[in-house]
């Protein structure tokens, strides 16, 4: 018994031991950590040799050691390696291989995982998934098509697309892989080529093949990443084609006065391109065109009225002249004058007309005139006007525009014959308002013989054009003495100048007495400037040769290129006048003339300005010393300043670069450019002032234009060009490069001062997004208004409430001695009302003013324009005061109570205001 037990104990030991012994020798399955992740994950450039991966790689506390790990694929080149470097944490580094390189187009590998016991290469965990994204880099450059391009164009075109160049990058996407630009590396000043992004080559003006046969232009491509490639070289070779038209001829002839004919196409050739023609040839016409005259003046307005044409057209000497030889600076050497519209007027002297003017006359002018605005035309706009001198507003002779017709009041005196007769002319034309220069001749054979001639031409007169209204002849006064008035009409009751004409006048004849023949008077008009064909006797059969009645237009008819060559050469120019004007005469509407030429007053500060970036902030004057002028060679080849006889048309100040529109801006001098026939405008490129205005205004607005740059350091120097033009745009002065430095500020603090610059408003009222409002100064005024209208509303029903609360408060006393009205009554003991009479005073002067005016300015053209002036004859309406009782019904104000009211309203506005 005691054996057995003893062999069970042992039994068991030795089982314990044999499974202590087994448990000691079995080996852990190594397993990777991911940190509760399902996968692990890695980044690596192009450029990259380890790979880093998210979480580390690594793995679980004693299940090591391992020596290694495997890394397998559904692709047959796996390109990393495993470096273990602690193999009891399972610490690794993955690598790129060295004989392998990542490239962005396999960009993403997807991986087994799998570690490997040190002593047992068949123990291993469970795979684990790896996913790796390869990124790109810009490691290549764009790369073109070809090396060499060679394109072939035609001279004289501009090709919205020559050709269309190609690049290519090997890196992968944006942006690296993708072509971003296209520059021309050897580009000059003037070059005639472009290329944009796209890679679309183009001529930015038309090449021309005697300047240059071809042009070599070096193309680099430029990927999203800034990487440069290679340059290629194009080459495009200028094709000549053949020029349809004329060539061979100066744009210039220098003619002597008194000198005859002369050739002005002598070597003129003529050239009939196939390509232009859709059709045989049978017959070529060309036409000369002469443009007569200067470009200010005209050829008709320069010779009506002189010696020769007196002579030679019979034109009656007795004609006078109704301007004056001189005037300071109104007046050119032409005897042009503009009328403003509002203060100028030529009084004509009475020697010259000694009388009134009769029904039999002749009246001749030369007029340019604007149509204006629609209440522009509503006004009477006086050319010439004789009316009384004292005491009354007569018309006995009027010739004024109003809606764009030329009207003409001619009154028969008190003598006449009672009759209704005509009295009153309106012709309706295109040229009284289309602002070019016409000449006008009124030819009076009596009421009943009127005429008109427009540049020579007599006008074509009609049932309706022009209206003619009768009228019975004026009233007898005591006297009659009136006044010849050029350029406004006198009203010698207010003994002031009114209906100002507006444009410019010249050459105003007056023939008294009798009148011109229409004959004479177009010979007059007849241009000395002609041009003539010297070889009538060699035209052929199907040629011909005709002329324009002025013979300023010849036109040509030919089979071939040589013959119309050769008939062109044989046109001549003439100008009869015995001392022709040095003005230029155009053929082919090619325009030549002296341009307005800039002079500063400062040279120095004109071409070049230094300003401080405090300045620049604040707002500095961009051309504060500008002088224009605009001169005229005269006969003997002096320079002649004619200035203020001549109108711009626009001035622009264009930066160069472009403007930035959230730092720069600019301001103008609201009030004066309101007071003139001037807009502002302005956008990217600059400043653009537009609209007829005379020379000196164009000046004041210019000086005063300010620059504001809210970031000033952002500009070491700023470059803008001025210009100006007049005519309609087709004269053009020289460009004025003006170059602004910006200097940094001192660092001396600036005083804040209560007054701004040059009069402008404070920085802020100036600095929008847009650049400075016009109408700032016009909105703050009218708050300014509403504030004061509101407060002294609010007063007087202030002042009202207290007037019936006095009303409603029993007085006893007062109301026992008080009688009862059946209209409203007033306490007179609490406020006494009196009206002031200077008030109706004042309007009483206005009615007066507009009920003495001899014409009403309603725009119904069948009434008669001149019958209000009957109903005042002789009379002068005294000024006397206004009665109350008339005017207001019995109410009386207490000057004491209005001077007590407005003490307490001036101060509580004062400081509303301030």
């Amino acid at each position: 018994m005691k054996n057995a037990i003893t062999m069970r104990v042992a039994f068991l030991l030795a089982l314990c031991y044999n499974l202590a012994l087994a448990k000691h020798h079995k080996r852990r399955v190594p397993i990777i950590d991911l940190h509760g992740a399902d996968r692990l994950v890695a980044n690596i450039r192009e450029d990259e040799n380890v790979l880093a991966t998210v979480p580390d790689l690594s793995i679980v506390a004693e299940t090591g050691p391992v020596c290694k790990y495997l890394l397998t694929s559904s692709d047959k080149d796996v390109p990393f390696d495993v470096q273990v470097i602690d193999q009891y944490n399972g610490a690794a580094v993955i690598r790129v291989k060295d004989a392998s390189t990542l490239d962005c187009k396999k960009n993403e590998y997807n991986l087994q995982v799998v570690a490997v016991r040190c002593e047992d290469d068949s123990i291993r965990s469970e795979p684990v998934m790896l996913k790796v994204s390869v990124k790109d880099t810009n490691n290549h450059s764009p790369e073109f098509d070809s090396p060499w391009y060679t394109f072939t164009v035609n001279e004289g075109k501009i090709y919205d697309e020559i050709a269309t160049i190609k690049a290519s990058d090997r890196d992968c996407g944006n942006p690296y892989g993708q072509i971003c630009d296209f520059e021309i590396a050897n580009t000059l000043n003037d070059f005639p080529f472009s290329i944009n992004n796209q890679g679309v080559l183009r001529n930015t003006k038309p090449l021309n093949y005697s300047v240059a046969k071809s042009y070599i232009l070096t193309v680099v491509a430029i990927d999203c990443g800034m990487r440069r490639s290679k340059s290629a070289l194009i080459t495009v070779n200028v094709k000549e084609t053949c020029v349809q038209g004329h060539i061979g001829f100066s744009d210039r002839l220098t003619y002597l006065a008194g000198s005859g004919p002369q050739l002005i196409l002598p070597s003129v050739e003529t050239h009939v391109c196939a390509q232009e023609s859709s059709c045989d040839v049978l017959n070529i016409h060309s036409t000369v065109k002469l443009s007569v005259g200067h470009v200010t003046n005209g050829c008709f307005r320069d010779t009506i009225y002189n010696n020769e044409t007196i002579q030679s057209c019979g034109l009656s000497s007795k004609t006078v002249s109704l301007m004056p030889s001189k005037m300071d600076s109104s007046l050119s050497e032409e005897n042009d004058v503009m009328f403003d519209g509002v203060t100028n007027a030529v009084i004509v002297s009475p020697d010259v007309v000694p009388g009134l003017i009769p029904d039999k006359f002749s009246l001749s002018f030369s007029m340019k005139h604007a149509g204006g605005t629609k209440d522009d035309q509503k006004n009477k706009k006086s050319i010439i006007c004789e009316s009384d001198e004292k005491d009354m507003n007569r018309h006995h002779f009027s010739v004024y525009v109003r809606h764009c017709k030329l009207e003409v009041v001619l009154r028969r005196e008190a003598g006449s014959k009672t009759e209704f007769r005509a009295a009153e002319w309106r012709w309706s034309t295109p040229q009284i308002c289309d602002d070019e220069w016409h000449s006008y001749s009124l030819l009076f054979n009596g009421v009943d013989d009127v005429n008109l001639m427009i540049d020579g031409t007599a006008f074509k007169a009609d049932e309706r054009n022009p209206e003619i209204l009768d009228d019975w002849p004026l009233h007898r006064t005591k006297t009659v003495k009136t006044r010849l008035v050029v350029g406004a009409c006198w009203h010698g009751r207010q003994e002031t100048m009114a209906q100002h004409f507006k444009g410019s006048l010249s050459s105003v004849y007056l023939l008294s007495g009798e009148t011109e023949s229409p004959a004479a008077i177009e010979c007059a008009h007849r241009c000395p400037e002609q041009l003539q064909y010297t070889g009538i006797d060699e035209i052929a059969n199907e040629q011909s040769v005709t002329f324009s009645a002025e013979h300023s237009v010849i036109t040509l008819k030919a089979t071939t290129e040589k013959e119309i060559s050769k008939m062109l050469r044989r046109i001549s120019y003439v100008n009869t006048q015995e001392d022709a004007d040095p003005w230029t005469s155009t053929v082919d509407s090619v325009n030549h003339s002296r341009l307005p030429r800039w002079q500063a007053a400062n040279p120095s500060t004109s071409e070049r300005l230094h300003v401080d970036q405090h300045a620049v902030k604040v707002g500095t004057p961009m051309i504060s010393d500008i002088q224009i002028t605009v001169s005229q060679v005269g006969k003997n080849g002096e320079v002649k300043d004619v200035t203020s006889s001549h109108v711009l048309d626009y001035c622009k100040v264009h930066l160069k670069p472009s403007r930035d529109m959230d730092l720069e801006y600019f301001s103008s001098p609201a009030s004066l450019i309101a007071a003139l026939q001037i807009d502002f405008e302005h956008d990217k490129e600059g400043i653009l002032l537009r609209g007829e205005e005379s020379v000196k205004g164009y000046r004041d607005v210019l000086s005063k234009i300010h620059y504001f740059n809210t970031r000033p350091d952002s500009y070491s120097k700023r470059i803008y060009t001025v210009q100006c033009a007049m005519l309609k745009g087709r004269v053009l002065s020289n460009e004025l490069v003006i170059t602004m430095s910006i200097e940094p500020s001192t660092d001396t603090p600036v005083t804040p001062s209560k007054h701004t610059r040059n009069g402008f408003a404070s920085t802020k009222a100036l600095l929008s997004h847009h650049g400075y409002d016009a109408g700032q100064g016009a909105i703050a005024g009218g708050a300014v208004a509403v504030v004061v209208v509101v407060c002294v509303g609010f007063l007087l029903v202030l002042l009202v409430v207290g007037v019936l609360k006095m009303k409603d408060t029993p007085l006893p006393r007062k109301r026992r001695n008080k009688q009862q009205d059946d209209g409203m009554s007033w306490d007179d003991s609490g406020m006494n009302i009196t009206v002031n009479p200077l008030d109706d005073v004042e309007k009483n002067e206005v009615e007066e003013e507009f009920s003495e005016d001899d014409e009403s300015s309603d725009g119904d053209e069948s009434d008669g324009s001149f019958r209000e002036e009957e109903l005042s004859d002789g009379e002068i309406a005294p000024e006397v005061l206004p009665h109350m009782d008339n005017q207001r019904g019995g109410l009386e104000w207490d000057d004491d109570a209005v001077m007590t009211t407005s003490a307490y309203q001036y101060p509580l506005l004062s400081r509303l205001i301030n």
